[in-house]
């Protein structure tokens, strides 16, 4: 039984891991939901998190911009394997809640060739995610068990109402700061550094029923951890020309070791479910790669190309039950957008951007699923007068259903998202 319960909350567990720790976020701040293409990005604050190299040639002054975002999403894993009709776990499990505070903030105070700057934003997570039948995973496992022990039998029972009535929460969220320096080398050449610190948050509850058979009365049982660390940011901007824009950035990876420090449930369930001798498990972020290059093609109109490529294959995942790591490939995202001057107050832009996966067949986020995705986003920033701007954007996600295998048993990851951010920009000088 205890068994049974550990095996449900790795599966979960991993993919959570997976969702805040592979799955590095792009979409930081509402300019990169009107267009996706930010990495030759050098006129506003939004560069400390895409071109840090590039804020050397932002004019003079301080700017201050706060944003958010609303994540309109569902997310869904399917189960169908007629073995298990009988225990009604072949359906299809999912997720809608809507995530309603996304925020970000940058802070950037540029004089002659040098510029100090300062971010904070959502790096990485998956958010809160509410599984109200619970997921083709811990379906499985439960039902995979209640079949072992007989279906006759009074643990069999009670394994097989847990597959039928259980519930999951999760969040997971990786928040960090960045604070920089970007300065010209020459006219049309700059360099860029930064520290960006790290904190992330995990917790996940698994409730049913049945549960309060074996632990204490309580029909719950769950874990909260937490990590921190630092990593750095090296950035180059160069101009060759008036018109043109090419720009490198790197994030390196960042280590996180997260230690649990509260539980729900029995102690002697609970340590069945959390199992790592260490008492912590890794989950890294991924260096990245950020190329840009951009083009002045008419007075009013700019547009560009960004290329991401992330180096998951380096990045330490652990599983938070045994400390057993987890093995991604490498991946990449490319996108195309432009930013069009209607007139001295009004920007509109438009953008569409392509990513793949480091996932494999039996390697993936069934709970926030990881799948290949094209973007498009669009919208406009405002500039309500010479001191303040204004941001709306919205961007809609088309992800491609991936086949999954779970112990060998076939399912399929799915999910939709949308998104809705706007932010606002002040210069006081």
């Amino acid at each position: 039984m205890k068994k049974t319960i550990a095996l449900a909350v790795s599966v979960l567990a991993a993919a959570a891991l997976f969702a805040g720790g592979v799955d590095n976020k792009t979409n930081l701040n509402a300019g990169y939901e009107r267009n996706p293409s930010r990495n030759t990005e050098c006129k506003r604050p939004e560069a400390v998190f895409y071109n840090i190299g590039g804020i050397s040639f932002m004019e003079d002054g301080l700017y201050v911009e706060a944003g958010d975002q609303l994540v309109f999403k569902k997310y869904a894993n399917k189960l169908d394997f007629p073995l298990f009709n009988s225990l009604g776990i072949n359906k299809s499990y999912e997720d809608n809640r809507l995530v309603y505070l996304y925020p970000n903030a940058e802070v950037v105070y540029k004089k002659g060739d040098s510029a100090i700057f300062f971010g904070f934003g959502v790096f990485g997570g998956g958010g809160n995610l509410e599984y109200n039948d619970g997921t083709a995973a811990t379906s499985l496992a439960f039902a995979g068990k209640a079949m072992n022990a007989g279906l006759g039998s009074l643990e069999g029972k009670l394994l097989a109402g847990i597959a039928k009535n259980h519930s999951l929460d999760v969040y997971s969220v990786q928040l960090g700061e960045i604070i920089g320096v970007s300065t010209k080398m020459m006219d049309n050449l700059s360099l860029a550094v930064a520290a960006r610190f790290m904190h992330g948050t995990q917790s996940i509850e698994l409730s049913s029923p049945a549960l309060a058979m074996i632990n204490g009365g309580s029909d719950t049982v769950g874990y909260k951890a937490d990590g921190y660390s630092v990593g750095a940011m090296f950035g180059v901007h160069y101009k060759p020309t008036e018109l043109m824009d090419i720009s490198a950035q790197y994030q390196s990876i960042t280590r996180i070791n997260y230690e649990y420090h509260s539980f729900k449930g029995q102690y002697s369930v609970i340590k069945q479910i959390i199992t790592n001798e260490k008492d912590s498990f890794a989950n890294d972020l991924p260096a990245v790669l950020n190329l840009g290059f951009g083009y002045q093609i008419l007075e009013d109109l700019y547009a560009s190309t960004s290329i991401n490529y992330y180096f998951n294959r380096f990045a330490t995942i652990e599983s938070p039950m045994d400390g057993s790591k987890y093995k991604y490939g490498n991946s990449f995202e490319i996108a195309f957008g432009a930013d069009y001057q209607i007139n001295k107050s009004l920007l509109v832009s438009a953008g569409i951007s392509y990513g793949t996966n480091g996932t494999k067949p039996d390697v993936n986020n069934i709970f926030s699923p990881v799948l290949d995705s094209l973007a498009f986003g669009t919208g406009c920033e405002y500039k309500v007068t010479e001191k303040v701007a204004l941001t709306g954007s919205l961007m809609y996600c088309k992800y491609f259903d991936q086949d999954y295998k779970i112990s060998s048993y076939p399912a399929t990851l799915s999910k939709n998202v949308a998104l809705v951010a706007f932010g606002v920009t002040y210069k006081p000088f």
